[in-house]
Parts: C-alpha cells; structure tokens; sequence
C-alpha cells in the first residue's frame, strides 16, 4: 500500500431490465474482488439511480471503474469526486449496500445492513460525503 489512497464517487441510473438478482450478483462479486485488492466502498440505490464510492489504491480504484463504466446494467455514468484522501471513509466495508424503498418513501437496509442511512454512514466520514449520501438516498 505504498500509494496515495484514492477516493471516487460516481452516480449512474439502472437499466430498465434491472432485477433485484443482479443487484445482488454485483454485491456479491464486488466484495469478493475488492476483499483482494482491499478497495473498501459503499453503494446506494435509491430506486432508478445509483450512488457508488469506492476507495483504495488509485491503479485499483481507476481500473474497478472503468469496468462499472462498461457495465450494461445502468448507464449515465458520471464520476462527481476524484481525489486523492488521507483516510478512508468507509474503512470496514469491503462494499456496503444501502437502498431506498418505493413505499412510502422509507429507508431500508437491504442485504448488507440493517440500520438506518444515519446510523450507517460514519459521522467522522468527511462533510461533504456525508451530506452527498444523505442527499441522495433523500431524493425520489
């Protein structure tokens, strides 16, 4: 780990043929490959679009996302934060999992964590992320 730690943020909207099963299958592998190469993350659905941080070595981080660019599954891709950070945001989770449910517009943990999107996400994180997550999962 010799390398600056990199952290980049994206947002890009699902595609219309998007099942429950392969937001699962993307969970599922994402851990397993950022276990490996120790990228820690957090990825946030709020219905039709998608929040995603993932942080790590800069070589891995950049390369991790420009497989989620050719990703078939959403589209809109747009990277809103790229820089280089002294800690980790999300230093425990290899990926994390957060959406927000239609009905009634509540907040629902789903696969990974049970807690609310408050709870969730860690106060010490940076500002400016915090307020970026909480907007998101608050929009519809």
């Amino acid at each position: 780990m010799g390398e600056t730690m990199y952290r980049l943020v994206y947002v890009s909207t699902a595609a219309e043929s998007l099942k429950e099963d392969d937001i699962d299958n993307i969970l599922n592998v994402s851990q397993s490959n950022n276990d490996e190469r120790y990228i820690t993350g957090f990825l946030a659905h709020n219905g039709r679009s998608f929040m995603q941080a993932l942080e790590g070595e800069r070589r891995e981080v950049v390369d991790i996302y420009d497989r989620i660019v050719a990703d078939e599954r959403h589209f809109g891709v747009a990277q809103i934060i790229g820089e280089p950070v002294e800690k980790r945001a999300f230093p425990d989770w290899s990926m994390n999992y957060h959406r927000v449910d239609d009905n009634e517009g509540s907040s629902a943990m789903v696969v990974r964590q049970d807690e609310s999107i408050d709870a969730l996400l860690n106060p010490d994180m940076p500002r400016d992320l915090l307020y970026l997550f909480s907007k998101f999962l608050r929009m519809r």
